[in-house]
């Protein structure tokens, strides 16, 4: 598999009163290959999905700009795009579905109205060859009686037929990348699994590569096969999923990790948490971001920022105790 994506270097930033910034995301760097499903996971605050609108080019502006950095796609920096050449890869090339499709749907179109405007924005159909997609993308996406689906309203429809609807608009002109930006935190538990298990199949039925943001490590084990572990803006650890499962290297991955509810937590006992919160990005302490929350922290972590390096097997830390590092 050739490389689809790479970021690199990625800075951007946010202005939060007249003469100060925030780095939302702080010299980001990571490859997704073709047919690959990366997941980028971390809290809220974290940075997730200012990465992804960064790769999407929907940055507000103002208040948010990219410094600097590089987003190649297939050899291209999108960075470097006009406006006209980013909206032809914007939902073409690469398309995006959110957390909450309430927010992303027209609710005074019907579903099948906006299901054709996305494919005609892309596919060069007439009306007609595009109403018969849309009922053709409403069947892959186990929506019943899309027939007459196709005529609803968003309102009309539950939370978990508009994430598929959704997912409908994002795939109707074939893109080389989903990126699902926490699609399945509004729903219930059985609608989350039958979301995640319609995106696994839908990507590998069309060899795409997917970047899932999401801030739950049971959803990571689920659909990714690498994963990026983001605080405070940057990246800390990132490795196979299975690696990082068996064996954390970042404090705050295991902390993540620790985190995740067991069956066979003992009755009474309460669940794990990481003490503190994530720092203010317009005040992060000197040295590394999570120090104040770390149980391993030494006194080097309050002085001094990690750097992410390479680690044995590919697996990459931002942590000066990674692998007996001092």
């Amino acid at each position: 598999m050739g490389v689809l994506l790479e970021v690199k270097g990625l800075t951007t930033r946010f202005r939060v009163d007249k003469h100060a910034y925030i780095n939302a995301a702080n010299n980001v760097s990571f490859t997704l290959d073709e047919g690959e499903t990366l997941a980028i996971v971390g809290e809220s605050g974290s940075g997730k999905s200012v990465t992804a609108l960064s790769v999407m080019g929907l940055v507000p502006s103002p208040p948010g700009h990219i410094e600097r950095g590089e987003i190649l796609f297939r050899g291209e920096d999108l960075l470097k795009l006009s406006p006209r050449g980013m909206r032809g890869v914007r939902g073409g090339k690469i398309s995006m579905i959110f957390q909450e499709p309430m927010t992303s749907l027209n609710p005074v179109f019907t579903i099948g109205a906006q299901i054709v405007e996305a494919i005609r924005t892309h596919g060069g159909m007439s009306r007609a060859e595009a109403g018969r997609r849309a009922v053709e993308l409403l069947k892959q996406a186990e929506i019943p009686d899309p027939e007459r689906r196709v005529k609803t309203y968003p309102h009309q429809m539950s939370g978990g037929m508009r994430q598929r609807v959704m997912i409908c608009m994002a795939l109707a002109s074939n893109p080389d990348i989903l990126i699902a930006d926490e699609p399945t935190t509004a729903l219930d538990v059985t609608i989350q699994a039958q979301i995640l298990e319609l995106i696994r199949s839908l990507a590998s039925e069309r060899g795409m590569a997917v970047l899932f943001i999401t801030h739950d490590l049971g959803v990571v084990a689920d659909v990714a096969r690498r994963a990026i572990v983001m605080y405070a803006g940057s990246v800390v650890e990132m490795g196979r999923v299975d690696e990082l499962f068996a064996k954390p290297t970042h404090p705050y991955t295991r902390g993540l990790l620790s985190a995740i509810p067991r069956l066979a937590t003992p009755r009474g006992q309460p669940l794990y948490t990481i003490p503190g919160i994530v720092p203010d990005l317009s005040r992060l302490p000197q040295g590394c971001a999570f120090a104040a929350r770390c149980p391993d922290r030494i006194a080097r972590c309050r002085k001094e920022k990690p750097a992410l390096r390479e680690l044995s097997g590919g697996r990459r830390c931002a942590c000066f105790l990674a692998e007996g590092g001092v």
